[in-house]
């Protein structure tokens, strides 16, 4: 009776090593499959054959319940290491609030690597901002930090970025946190140009899975949409239609739109008028 190989390749090599079959570069599931069954081995020996087939599938199972024990033991080890940063923020904005005047500067210091631990890095790119101040929002109110700490704490994580802005913004705003991320996201708003392109350019890392993925994709994507002021879906209709004809027309013709037009898109129906 013909024994089936439906094994993995790696399952497929175990078997042929144990049978004494020398495996060739690059081989294939098809061709591992035909090494074995045209073996003396497995023409003279099928019983023997069917019990490496067996230690093979065992060997896989115990293999992916290990690693399946290791990656729990690793998502705990993580979460416990996060319950012990949040508890470590907390801490510290209650000591920041009820504690002497000499330890705030250090306690403020604690606060700061604290939060920049639990907030996604700043971003290079300009249109990843939004997000930036999402994650770091999030994590403001998810523990509880004062409203006079937040922009200092801002500032801090910013670091070199904000330069610029401290020449010509007044002290009260400085102090301000949502007045701060206005003047930023205002700083290095990309053009919606730039922001089309980048949704374009969008490509899938080797670290995300496809979830992942669309969620950057729909995110880069209505990030564009808030930069045309579209919010319905007859005037994203008109912003695709206009798009598509945009990418048809010559750089200088294309120039003059782009400076015509601004943030606003054309209505499908008018704006191509006489083009």
């Amino acid at each position: 009776m013909a024994l089936k190989l439906n094994l993995k390749k790696d399952e497929l090599i175990s078997v042929a090593v144990e049978i004494g079959l020398e495996i060739p570069s690059k081989a294939k599931i098809i061709d591992l499959k035909k090494l074995i069954e045209s073996s003396a081995v497995y023409k003279n020996d099928i019983e023997f054959v069917k019990s490496l087939v067996e230690n093979a599938l065992e060997k896989s199972k115990q293999e992916a319940e290990k690693n399946e024990r290791e990656a729990e033991i690793q998502l705990e080890k993580i979460k416990l290491s996060q319950i012990e940063r949040e508890e470590g923020i907390e801490k510290d904005s209650q000591s920041l609030e009820s504690g002497e005047p000499s330890s705030i500067t250090d306690k403020l210091e604690s606060l700061v690597k604290s939060i920049k631990t639990l907030t996604i890095q700043v971003p290079v790119r300009s249109e990843s901002f939004n997000l930036f101040f999402h994650s770091l929002e999030k994590t403001f109110q998810i523990k509880s930090v004062p409203d006079e700490l937040k922009a200092e704490i801002l500032l801090n994580i910013l670091g070199e970025r904000v330069n610029n802005l401290l020449t010509y913004v007044s002290q009260e705003d400085l102090s301000n946190c949502v007045k701060i991320k206005e003047l930023i996201l205002r700083e290095f708003e990309p053009t919606p140009q730039e922001c089309l392109s980048n949704f374009k350019k969008v490509r899938k890392l080797p670290s995300e899975n496809y979830v992942q993925f669309a969620s950057r994709l729909s995110a880069t994507f209505d990030y564009y949409c808030q930069s045309r002021k579209v919010n319905e879906f007859r005037s994203l209709c008109d912003l695709i239609i206009s798009d598509k004809i945009f990418e048809t027309l010559d750089r200088d013709t294309m120039n003059h739109i782009a400076t015509k037009q601004g943030r606003n898109i054309f209505q499908a129906s008018t704006a191509w008028e006489g083009m």
